[in-house]
């Protein structure tokens, strides 16, 4: 504390001692409230007030919607590549079915998230799945074989995801579904 303020004597607005003929002082309420510095705002954050938090978030809550595609992603090309081998006699109708099933969940992954990339993240963890799982290891195992299902859901599976993304519709921001209407009203 100030010498002046031990003492009790009342400051002017100016910061210094009033003089004997100044009108008495009620102390802070009669001061103007601080000046911020330019750019920041009364807590210290850089001007960006109470929508930094709503950005951070919307921020958070969109990476971690394409982080959940992406597993996504993965699930499918494990479940897939484990039971595409079920046939009808010689139909592969176990295959026909999955890829039907990655265009479908691809391209309303792309519609929730409204853009291309909600329906590419998981087709491009789809893939990296069913191509490690297409490669022969050195102990000549592999889970996806050289048959006609394999490369009908192999290839299909491929085809599909990219139908999906190319269908997929972008409008608005990334993710605007998640938080609300408005986060929608952005331009």
């Amino acid at each position: 504390m100030d010498k002046d303020q031990d003492a009790g004597v009342p400051l002017t607005k100016d910061g210094g001692a009033s003089s004997p003929g100044d009108p008495p002082s009620d102390g802070p309420a009669d001061r103007p409230p601080a000046a911020h510095p330019a750019g920041e705002g009364p807590a210290g954050d850089g001007g960006r007030g109470a929508g930094a938090g709503n950005e951070r978030l919307r921020a958070f809550v969109t990476g971690a919607a394409y982080g959940m595609l992406a597993l996504l992603g993965v699930v499918l090309g494990v479940v897939g590549s484990l039971h595409y081998g079920w046939t009808v006699g010689p139909v592969p109708l176990a295959a026909i079915v999955l890829v039907a099933l990655n265009f479908g969940v691809l391209w309303l992954a792309g519609w929730g998230m409204r853009a291309k990339p909600g329906a590419a993240v998981p087709w491009v963890t789809w893939m990296a799945v069913v191509i490690a799982a297409s490669s022969r290891r050195s102990e000549g195992d592999l889970l996806i074989t050289g048959d006609l299902a394999g490369y009908l859901f192999i290839v299909g599976g491929m085809v599909a995801g990219g139908l999906a993304v190319a269908l997929t519709r972008s409008a608005g921001v990334p993710g605007s579904w998640l938080l609300g209407p408005g986060v929608r009203d952005r331009p």
